[in-house]
């Protein structure tokens, strides 16, 4: 087991008050309610690029968390594992009991889009082909789970609607938990550790479909789903419209994300979470396909 109070002394803290943050890899701690220690479970490349977009977000009055550096002045531990941050205040937000702050939680992206693409030329970012991905790993991993017909129809929707859609750098990772909310304004973005050069529409789909995720059997939550769909779309277009193409391709951008998801969880050999992003996936083309095809 990790010594978190040997490790916060890199940062010159003594007899903290340490407290685990419940995270599906048990590695963040809050630090006398100030600070968050964090294990890293990315590339140091990956970590690189979200220290640069988090510093360079900061100075534009984006709320990011900001990296404390260690005594001997580095921004990681020197057996490069731990790092720490600036405690944003805020509280993640139930967008099912608040559909309505999905419209602000839209414009919000939308703000959060923009400034990613103005700072792109000054990081060091990850370029990612999805399309590639699903030709390469994911669509073949799926012929002994999906029938070949939902994989040709969605491989010939995205084959034929990637290439429209616009790119930049964005999030990767955004969903409820990486959100803060202070009564109703958001208050801080937070892990930037898979940053990358994608589709804009990416962050959109995740986090729809994350919102999703689990809530099948519960009908009354899924009509609730749509009016946070309906909410989110409507916020982001004030602020940074969406082209056509993008609306038309975020259906299919979700089901190939959760089909990322079956494939990434069978890797890890996770069966549960692997089933249940299947179910997902075929939710959402049995909801939207017919209307995406035609």
């Amino acid at each position: 087991m990790d010594n978190i109070a040997e490790i916060l002394l890199y940062w010159g803290l003594r007899d903290a008050a340490i407290t685990p943050i419940a995270s599906p890899s048990q590695s963040t701690w809050d630090i006398n309610g100030k600070y968050i220690l964090k294990k890293r479970n990315s590339t140091a490349e990956e970590l690189s690029c979200s220290m640069q977009i988090s510093d360079i977000l900061a100075s534009k009055n984006v709320p990011v968390a900001a990296y404390v550096k260690t005594i001997s002045g580095q921004l990681i531990s020197p057996d490069s594992m731990y790092f720490l941050m600036k405690k944003l205040s805020g509280e993640t937000i139930d967008f099912y009991k608040h559909p309505n702050l999905a419209v602000t939680m839209g414009k919000e992206l939308a703000k959060l889009h923009q400034a990613l693409k103005l700072i792109e030329s000054k990081i060091a970012y990850n370029e990612n082909d999805l399309l590639a991905t699903w030709k390469n790993k994911i669509k073949p991993s799926l012929k002994s789970l999906v029938s070949s017909n939902i994989l040709e129809n969605v491989d010939s929707a995205f084959s034929k609607n990637y290439v429209k859609l616009p790119r930049q750098l964005i999030h990767r990772d955004v969903h409820a938990h990486n959100v803060l909310f202070v009564d109703g304004k958001l208050t801080g973005w937070l892990d930037f550790d898979i940053s990358q050069r994608n589709v804009r529409i990416f962050d959109i789909a995740y986090l729809l479909a994350s919102l999703l995720f689990g809530q099948l059997c519960n009908f009354a939550k899924i009509k609730i789903w749509h009016e946070i769909y309906h909410n989110l779309l409507l916020g982001y277009n004030e602020v940074n419209p969406l082209t056509a193409d993008e609306y038309n391709a975020l259906p299919t951008i979700m089901i190939v994300i959760e089909f990322l998801f079956v494939w990434f969880w069978s890797e890890q050999e996770n069966k549960e979470q692997s089933e249940n992003s299947l179910k997902l996936a075929k939710w959402l083309y049995n909801e939207y396909f017919t209307e995406v095809v035609n």
